[in-house]
């Protein structure tokens, strides 16, 4: 499976299907650049450009509010099925709403399963939990609220912010402690919420859709016999009573992020007396290109706006 041809599907939501340009400028349905890009939360350097195969990176951008703080942080992941993807030029134009609420947005990097099978699950999420701990740790600095950081991600993004959410207290997924300097040990991971955008919730069905059956495996690190690691990766099997709230946003007609796979994650909810914390939307109108895994960002970000607001703290 090429790394390019899932990027080309699996960052097509943040991107809104436009391409490259050749002079580096993002597509046009995509935020500007900020002036604060490739901050280091951790040691992993990547490369330059999109390239799944050199492993990703711990790197991150800062979108600002023009609002005084301190404001409440959003972490945004890419897509592209855990094994490309980057956050430069994905940050679509349609959560400037976002922004002009008072939202700051961190757009973080992650290590990607590579070929050669180098970052296997659970190492992209243990980095984005890692980016959290770093906005906490950083908070006073960047005149963020420590309290206020919630997470929003595309596709296999939307399964790592999921999971932000919902293991919160498994200490067997969070960094190890002897990999993080002592700033960021002293906070945690936990996110006050999570919007995920075609997530892929169950790896089990991700993994079904023939086009995507490797990078599924690639992820968890399994060739047979994958149904234990293939859960282990899956949103649904970590909910607790203590996750937190997720707003999940799904096409009809998405194969790759089905909303059969929001259901499980509902059904699990449900089974933790937390039902309420889990909304999902499920778009089955509008045009045809709308009910799959590309969505209309635009016409659900009042949903997403509202719904982030609403998990705030109230004012200490």
């Amino acid at each position: 499976m090429a790394v390019a041809a899932v990027l080309s599907v699996l960052t097509a939501t943040a991107a809104c299907g436009s391409g490259d340009d050749p002079a580096g400028t993002p597509p046009p349905t995509t935020l500007a650049p900020p002036p604060e890009v490739d901050i280091p939360y951790g040691d992993a350097a990547g490369c330059d450009g999109i390239d799944g195969d050199c492993g990703g990176s711990q790197l991150l951008d800062i979108y600002r509010s023009d609002e005084s703080g301190p404001n409440p942080v959003l972490v945004w992941v890419h897509g592209g099925g855990f094994v490309g993807g980057d956050k430069a030029g994905t940050l679509s134009q349609y959560l400037q709403p976002l922004l002009d609420d008072g939202w700051d947005i961190v757009a973080v990097n992650y290590r990607l399963t590579t070929p050669d099978g180098e970052n296997v699950f659970p190492t992209g999420l243990r980095d984005v939990k890692r980016a959290v701990r770093w906005v906490k740790a950083n908070a006073a600095a960047q005149d963020w609220d420590p309290a206020s950081v919630a997470a929003i991600g595309v596709s296999a993004g939307g399964n790592l912010v999921q999971m932000l959410a919902v293991t919160s207290g498994d200490e067997s997924l969070e960094p190890p402690a002897e990999e993080l300097p002592a700033d960021l040990q002293v906070v945690d991971s936990t996110i006050i919420a999570a919007v995920a955008i075609s997530p892929v919730s169950d790896l089990s069905t991700f993994g079904q859709v023939p086009f995507f059956t490797d990078a599924a495996r690639r992820y968890i690190g399994c060739s047979t016999d994958c149904a234990a690691p293939l859960a282990a990766g899956s949103v649904q099997t970590h909910v607790t009573a203590d996750a937190a709230p997720i707003l999940a946003i799904h096409g009809a007609d998405d194969i790759v992020a089905a909303p059969s796979q929001g259901e499980l994650v509902q059904q699990a909810y449900d089974d933790a007396d937390i039902g309420g914390r889990f909304e999902m939307i499920v778009v089955d109108d509008g045009p045809k290109r709308f009910l799959g895994h590309d969505l209309d960002i635009e016409r659900w970000i009042g949903d997403i706006s509202g719904f982030l607001d609403d998990q705030r703290p109230p004012p200490a």
